[in-house]
């Protein structure tokens, strides 16, 4: 007797294999058969006309504070993720001194723009060590599966104090400890390392994070903590991406994987250096086959920053929008529609010179920022840029923004396209999706609040890559294709072989999704944070139900009381019937 059967639907199983009508069988959890006529179950689901998978593995979040204060963990939920890997860009909340508490919600709030004010009332701090916190996560009842990673800067700061926060060089002493840290992370359930290496990610005093410019004597002494624990990787963000440093910081990535710490790197199509992707995508390559494992981590779309009068703007910052902050988003409207009012915000300089006002200062900006539309189109025509509305209008790029942004009500969107647009088209994209090597990566799901919404990259390769692009288009991939990028490599990548494909003895997690109706919706701004604060949310339609471990956890867009969700605590082997 099994507990579910799901009857009908057309099975795409995770491994790459060719789709094919079906059921799959479950019990205890675990996947119990996979065919036909498996006999009788508690429940039957019927999925004709569905498409049944795997559930998602994502594998590049930032819950680590949500993780411990909402149950639900939203907006991965709603686009079909089972599993999620926190911790990454060598951020995070432990190992920590409660001396440091302020310390690292700061960082969380610079680098990741997750408000402190939340942070602060919805982190509990049941922990110091880094096992105490994997413990304080499996306490907590939740929806999804969660794995973690030691986040670099985190644990230089623990380890070194202000030493380790002003970037000074580690001693060895230092590095024995970080490695031992590391390795007695990972032995508790860690799943691997973060670091970053890019000047991107600061404190809110603007100074490059922790370990930003680590030596080569303490990555590779972590590294070896790492390949001693026998299993685990290390994640890497770096300016390599942008050209920079590429020789220095490629050479000690392979060093690292070559002494048995496998590495995965964020890899996209720079603005500034549109080809460097290519040369890394042939080093990894070359590396991985010959036995150092490099694996970049790519992206569903261009990554974009939103601007809209709901969030992030260019008048934000203005002295005569201070007054508006405040106002229900109708009033605001009305305010910002008075030709006065609109003559000051045009003219009126940003004193405040927040970090990312920086961008609205630049021309290139609006030569890269296009209106979304009512049906969010991410691969705009690149003559439709600001830049070139506002010539065409016969005015200046700002107001030819003010005017769009007061659409739909105030409601409409413009998109920065920071990465993977350079060329104005998809192909670099479209390569780096359908090389072999490759696994999606760079939701960031959790993190930017205000101005990034990507937590529905995985629904948007089933829409955009594989239902609009009909095959035989240059774009489409197929079905089977993205099931696998986004379950079982995600999953192998960061040594979980107990997800990622329906087959029997495999844990129980999957999507019923009507392909036809699937659809992302348009991102709103709404206040459910502790502390009342916003953040930007975007949902989907047409996942019919979402199950982890056997239990239904989202129907149709409804989240149920279930919490199956557990802690991945390193390598779980399936369990073979």
């Amino acid at each position: 007797m099994h507990d579910l059967v799901i009857t009908g639907g057309t099975i795409v199983d995770g491994t790459g294999q060719p789709s094919f009508t079906g059921d799959v069988a479950v019990a205890n959890g675990r996947i119990s058969g996979v065919g036909k006529d498996l006999g009788a179950a508690r429940r039957t689901i019927k999925s004709d006309g569905l498409v049944v998978t795997p559930g998602w593995v994502d594998v590049h979040t930032h819950y680590d504070g949500q993780a411990v204060w909402d149950p639900l963990l939203a907006p991965s939920l709603w686009h079909g993720v089972t599993t999620v890997v926190m911790g990454n860009c060598g951020v995070g909340f432990a190992p920590v001194h409660p001396s440091r508490r302020e310390y690292l919600m700061a960082m969380m709030e610079s680098v990741e723009d997750i408000p402190r004010q939340s942070l602060a009332a919805g982190i509990n701090w049941q922990w110091e060590t880094f096992p105490e916190y994997l413990d304080a996560l499996a306490k907590f009842p939740r929806t999804l599966d969660v794995g973690t990673q030691v986040p670099h800067a985190v644990l230089r700061l623990y380890v070194m104090g202000e030493r380790g926060a002003n970037n000074e060089p580690a001693t060895a002493e230092d590095i024995e400890r970080m490695a031992t840290i590391t390795r007695g992370a990972i032995e508790a359930g860690a799943l691997g390392f973060s670091t970053s290496r890019t000047m991107v990610h600061g404190t809110p005093e603007g100074v490059p994070i922790a370990g930003t410019f680590a030596g080569e004597d303490e990555l590779l002494g972590i590294a070896r903590g790492i390949a001693q624990a026998g299993r685990g990787l290390m994640e890497v963000v770096t300016d390599a991406v942008g050209g920079k440093n590429i020789e220095r910081e490629f050479g000690w990535m392979q060093r690292a994987a070559a002494a048995g710490c496998p590495i995965t790197f964020l890899l996209t199509q720079a603005n500034i250096s549109p080809q460097v992707w290519r040369d890394l995508l042939q080093r990894c390559d070359s590396s991985t086959r010959g036995g150092a494992p490099i694996i970049p981590q790519v992206f569903a779309r261009p990554v974009t920053i939103l601007f809209s009068f709901q969030g992030e703007h260019p008048f934000q910052y203005m002295p005569s929008y201070a007054p508006l902050k405040d106002l229900p988003h109708a009033e605001k409207m009305r305010a910002l529609r008075d030709p006065e009012l609109r003559r000051k915000l045009l003219v009126e300089k940003d004193p405040t010179r927040a970090g990312i006002s920086v961008l609205y200062r630049q021309a290139s900006t609006w030569e890269r920022t296009f209106p979304m539309g009512a049906s969010l189109n991410y691969f705009p025509d690149p003559q439709n840029n600001i830049a070139a509305i506002a010539a065409r209008r016969g005015c200046t790029p700002l107001e030819t923004v003010y005017d769009l942004l007061l659409e739909d009500d105030g409601y409409a969107f413009l998109m920065y396209t920071v990465a993977g647009y350079a060329d104005g088209n998809r192909d670099a994209l479209y390569e780096m999706l359908t090389h072999p090597l490759t696994v999606m990566g760079g939701s960031d799901s959790g993190a930017h609040m205000r101005f990034i919404c990507d937590g529905s990259a995985q629904t948007f390769m089933l829409t955009n890559w594989v239902r609009d692009n009909a095959k035989g288009d240059r774009y489409h991939l197929p079905i089977e294709f993205v099931v696998k990028k986004q379950s079982q490599d995600t999953a192998r990548l960061f040594g979980m072989q107990d997800r990622g494909t329906l087959e029997v003895g495999m844990k129980a997690d999957l999507n019923l999704i009507d392909l036809n109706a699937l659809q992302i919706t348009t991102p709103a701004m709404i206040n459910d944070l502790p502390a009342g604060m916003p953040r930007l949310m975007q949902t989907a339609q047409g996942y019919a139900a979402t199950i982890v471990s056997g239990e239904i956890i989202q129907e149709n867009g409804v989240a149920t009381d279930a919490r199956p969700g557990k802690v991945v605590r390193g390598d779980e082997r399936p369990v073979r019937s």
